[in-house]
């Protein structure tokens, strides 16, 4: 009995330890990032995310391997790992750490997302705007101006001044790119007035961001 219990039930004893000690390390990883986040901060904001991104598929790879409710065919060890899971409370502390990492994760997926969305929201507008641009000089292939036989000096110093009043234009309209896309929600409301859409389109300089 006393050669069992240095082996077989310590080892069963261990295993449920091993399992709580696991949980309360990712629980305290948990607490360690959110205690160093700071989300007027950049770079600590993207260290919080590789920290639970890490964190969740390390959690995942010990539920995978190592979070287990049986260990033996035999009714005592069973019972004595199930006397001892229920003496630690690991289904409880289990459940509740892989909440609170689902939890963040699913915000990370989430914050990732809106940002995915304000990206095309931006790039939307820039081409809408862009388009009239395009249309308007390109409309039947037409040349503003002829500088095809222009010497080479003189077109590539057009060509500066265009690129160089295009890239502003383009980085502008970003820059104004969530104003104008809240003035193209109200443009394509056909429920107000061309007053309410005017005043809309000088909100676009003049209106404060929340």
């Amino acid at each position: 009995m006393l050669a069992q219990f240095r082996h077989q039930h310590f080892l069963v004893f261990l295993i449920a330890h091993f399992q709580k000690a696991a949980l309360l390390m990712y629980s305290d990883r948990l607490a360690e990032a959110l205690k160093n986040l700071d989300i007027s901060d950049a770079a600590s904001v993207r260290q919080f995310k590789r920290s639970i991104r890490y964190g969740f598929g390390s959690f995942l790879r010990f539920t995978h391997r190592y979070w287990f409710h049986e260990l033996s065919e035999q009714a005592q060890v069973r019972a004595l790992f199930h006397m001892c899971s229920q003496h630690l409370g690991l289904e409880p502390l289990h459940a509740e750490v892989k909440e609170r990492i689902a939890e963040m994760n699913q915000y990370l997926e989430a914050d990732s997302l809106r940002r995915q969305a304000n990206t095309v929201v931006r790039l939307t507008v820039v081409t809408i705007f862009g388009l009239i641009g395009t249309v308007t000089t390109g409309f039947l292939g037409m040349n503003l101006m002829a500088e095809a036989d222009a010497p080479m000096e003189r077109r590539l110093a057009i060509f500066a001044i265009v690129f160089i009043l295009t890239t502003v234009l383009t980085v502008y309209t970003m820059v104004k790119s969530k104003r104008l896309s809240d003035f193209l929600d109200v443009l394509s409301d056909e429920r107000l007035s061309m007053w309410q859409k005017g005043k809309a389109l000088v909100g676009v300089w003049t209106r404060k961001d929340d």
